[in-house]
């Protein structure tokens, strides 16, 4: 993942609510698990699937075991990480394209869900970014509004 996407990563999480950072941690599990099908080298392979395998656990950490369907997700989390490690173990890549395809239906899920959810973000007092105000050669520019929050040294 480069640098640039992990910045609009954060930049999309410090303002995102609950169900926005679940689909912002689905595609980071996706981003690296093309990333591992697409290594050039062994160290590469497994360091891209080592952090979606972080992503997906994350995903399992954070369910909530109230809702039944939470029973049903964890199984499924659990099937796609018993994926991650056939294919680490075996280089089998049909593997990790079966993994990449059930995260990448529950990414549009999720994603459909996000949509009505209209809480407030998880994290408050964050700065604002407003992006296309204004404009380079290489492309958009993001400013920081970078008014006190409220901490003075």
């Amino acid at each position: 993942m480069t640098e640039e996407l992990k910045r609009e990563y954060t930049r999309k999480i410090s303002s995102a609510n609950k169900s926005q950072i679940t689909v912002l941690v689905f595609e980071i599990a996706l981003e690296y698990a093309r990333e591992a099908g697409e290594a050039g080298s062994k160290e590469e392979f497994f360091t891209a699937l080592s952090k979606s395998r972080k992503a997906v656990e994350q995903l399992l950490f954070s369910l909530d075991y109230n809702y039944d369907i939470s029973i049903v997700l964890m199984r499924i989390y659990n099937y796609v990480l018993e994926k991650y490690n056939h294919t680490a173990a075996t280089g089998n890549i049909s593997d990790l394209d079966e993994a990449i395809k059930i995260l990448t239906s529950l990414h549009g899920s999720f994603k459909e869900a996000a949509k009505s959810d209209d809480s407030k973000p998880v994290m408050s007092n964050v700065e604002k970014v407003y992006t296309g105000l204004t404009y380079s050669r290489e492309g958009i520019n993001n400013n920081v509004n970078n008014l006190s929050r409220g901490f003075k040294v």
